[in-house]
C-alpha cells in the first residue's frame, strides 16, 4: 500500500550533504516548445538522480499515481481533468517526499528559460529556480544545459532557504501536527492524516507524531494504516507496555488477532493483570475461535470491574461465546448496564437483559440506542412480548382443561401481567435515533396494548366479567398489529437511511 511508503520514508531530518526526496512534475510550455519541455523534464530527473537524489517522476498516468487515487490520497476528478500539479501536496506525502519540482519552459528569441517552483513538503516554503541557456538546434544539449544549471541550485543554503534542511524539516513537522491535531479535533479524519503522515516525514520516530497518526488512521476507519503507525511506535519503544497495548487494539480493529494477541502478550509481561490487557487477551482468542482460552480471560476480567460483582456466574461463558464482542474495561461505569443488557437481550438472557436496562435507566438522562444495537434489541423484546401474549392466553386453555385452579390461573396471570409491565415500562424509558423514532413510537404503542390486555384479563379471574375478556382479546389483536407495524416501519428506516 501507498501509505506503508511512510513509515519507511528517508526525509526525516534530512542532513545538508544526504540526498532529496524529490516529485518531479512535468514541466509545462506552449505546445510549440513541448519537445523541449519534455527533453528537460527527462534531463532534470537524470541529473537529479547523479546528484543522490531520489526522483519519483509523476503524470496522471503514473503508476504511483493511480494507486494515490485508489487510497484516497487523490482526486480522480482533479488528475482527470489535468489539474495532478494542484494536489501535489498529497501526492508528495504519500509518496514520502522531501519536496516537490514543478515548472515551465519559456522560449524566447536568442534563450529558453527554465522556470521551477521548488515547495517543500513538510515546511510548507517555496522559492522560484530561474535558468537560461543560449537557444540552439540541439535540444538534448538545451535541455541538459537547464538541468545541470538547476541541481546546481540546489546547495545547503538554498535548501535551508526552502525548509529542506534538518532545522526546517523539524521546524515544519511542528506545525504540521498543530495543524493536524486541530483537524483531527473538529472531526475532518482525512486533513488530520495528511497533516500527521506530513509531520512524520519530518521526524518519522517521533512518539506524539506516530500516536496522532495512529490516532487519525482509526477514527478515520483505515485499521491497517493505524497498525503500520502503532508497529512503527513499537519498534521506536520496544519497552513500552502502554504502547503494545495500544497496538494490541489497533491490530483488533484491524483484524489481526495473531499480531493482537502478540501484543497483548508483551504488555501483559509489565503490566501484568491490567484489565485492559486481560480483555483485550480474551477478545484475541475469541477472533482465533479459541473460546475455552477466551473464557479463561473473562473469568479474570469479570472480578476486576467493581460494577460486575453482583454479575451472574454465567457471563464469562457468555461473554466468550457470544456472537457480539463488547469492551468491559473501556466503558463507563454508568453504561455499562446499558452495554450488558443488550448483549443479554441478544444472547436470549431476556429477563436478565431487561433488568439491566431497567437499571440503566434508573438515571434521568440517557443517550439514543445506536440503530443496529436497537434494532437487534427490538427483536429480543419483541419475541418476549409475543411469548406474554402466548403465555396469558395459555393460562385460560389449561384452566379450561381443569389442570389449574381459579386461584393458580390469578396467581399466574399476576405474574405474565408484571412481566409485560416491566416491557412497557422498558420502551417507554428508551430513547432511539430521529430516524428510528416512528417505529419506536409503534412499539410503545403495542407493548402498552399488551400489558392493558394482560390486566383485563387478571380482572376478568377476579371478578368473571366477561366483557373483560372480550376486551383482553381486542387489546391483543390491536397489540399484534402494532408491533408488525413497528416491525415494518423499522426495516423500511433501517433501509432508507444513507450509508454512513
Amino acid at each position: 500500500m501507498l501509505c506503508c511508503l511512510i513509515a519507511v520514508a528517508s526525509a526525516a531530518g534530512v542532513q545538508a550533504d544526504e540526498g532529496l526526496s524529490v516529485v518531479l512534475f512535468p514541466l509545462q510550455s506552449h505546445w510549440l516548445s513541448e519537445p523541449l519541455a519534455n527533453a528537460t523534464t527527462q534531463a532534470l530527473g537524470e541529473r537529479l538522480a547523479d546528484a543522490g537524489h531520489a526522483v519519483t517522476e509523476v503524470t496522471a498516468e503514473s503508476s504511483v499515481v493511480q494507486l494515490a487515487i485508489s487510497e484516497g490520497w487523490l482526486s480522480s476528478k482533479s488528475v482527470e481533468s489535468g489539474r495532478l500539479q494542484s494536489q501535489r501536496l498529497p501526492l508528495g506525502v504519500a509518496i514520502g517526499a522531501d519536496g516537490v519540482l514543478y515548472g515551465e519552459i519559456v522560449e524566447r528569441e536568442g534563450e529558453v528559460e527554465a522556470r521551477l517552483t521548488v515547495e517543500s513538503i513538510v515546511a510548507r516554503k517555496d522559492t522560484m529556480v530561474v535558468t537560461t541557456a543560449e537557444s540552439r538546434s540541439d535540444i538534448d544539449e538545451m535541455a541538459a544545459e537547464l538541468a545541470v544549471a538547476v541541481v546546481a541550485r540546489l546547495t545547503p543554503e538554498f535548501r535551508a532557504e526552502v525548509g529542506l534542511d534538518a532545522a526546517g524539516m523539524q521546524a515544519g513537522a511542528m506545525e504540521r501536527y498543530a495543524a493536524g491535531a486541530q483537524a483531527l479535533s473538529e472531526g475532518m479524519y482525512r486533513e488530520a492524516v495528511l497533516e500527521f503522515d506530513a509531520a512524520l516525514l519530518g521526524e518519522p520516530r517521533n512518539l506524539d507524531y506516530l500516536r496522532a497518526a495512529a490516532k487519525a488512521r482509526e477514527a478515520l476507519g483505515d485499521y491497517d494504516g493505524a497498525v503500520i503507525r502503532m508497529r512503527s511506535l513499537a519498534a521506536v519503544s520496544p519497552s513500552d507496555a502502554e504502547i503494545a497495548l495500544q497496538l494490541g487494539e489497533a491490530a483488533l480493529l484491524a483484524g489481526d488477532a495473531k499480531l493482537a494477541q502478540s501484543a497483548f502478550l508483551s504488555a501483559a509481561e509489565q503490566l501484568g493483570n491490567d484489565a485492559r490487557v486481560v480483555e483485550g487477551l480474551a477478545l484475541s482468542a475469541r477472533v482465533l475461535g479459541q473460546p475455552e482460552r477466551a473464557q479463561e480471560y473473562y473469568q479474570l476480567l469479570v472480578p476486576m470491574i467493581p460494577e460486575l460483582t453482583d454479575a451472574p456466574e454465567w457471563l464469562p461463558e457468555m461473554l466468550a461465546m457470544a456472537e457480539e464482542s463488547v469492551r468491559l474495561s473501556a466503558t463507563a461505569p454508568d453504561d455499562l448496564p446499558r452495554l450488558l443488557g443488550a448483549l443479554y437481550l441478544t444472547e436470549g438472557r431476556t429477563a436478565d437483559g431487561i433488568a439491566a436496562l431497567l437499571r440503566y435507566h434508573e438515571g434521568e438522562e440517557r443517550p439514543s440506542y445506536e440503530n443496529g444495537r436497537y434494532y437487534r434489541m427490538a427483536m429480543a423484546l419483541d419475541a418476549e412480548s409475543e411469548a406474554v401474549a402466548r403465555a396469558a392466553q395459555e393460562v385460560f386453555s389449561v384452566q379450561a382443561l381443569g389442570q389449574i385452579t381459579a386461584d393458580e390461573a390469578s396467581e399466574e396471570m399476576d405474574r405474565i401481567h408484571d412481566r409485560s409491565d416491566t416491557l412497557a415500562t422498558l420502551v417507554e424509558c428508551m430513547t432511539v435515533s430521529p430516524v428510528l423514532d416512528p417505529a419506536h413510537r409503534y412499539r410503545v404503542l403495542a407493548y402498552n396494548l399488551l400489558n392493558q390486555s394482560n390486566f383485563e384479563s387478571l380482572l376478568y379471574l377476579r371478578t368473571r366479567d366477561a366483557e373483560r375478556q372480550r376486551r383482553a382479546e381486542l387489546l391483543r389483536a390491536a397489540f399484534r398489529k402494532s408491533r408488525e407495524q413497528a416491525q415494518t416501519l423499522m426495516a423500511d428506516l433501517l433501509a432508507s437511511e444513507p450509508a454512513a
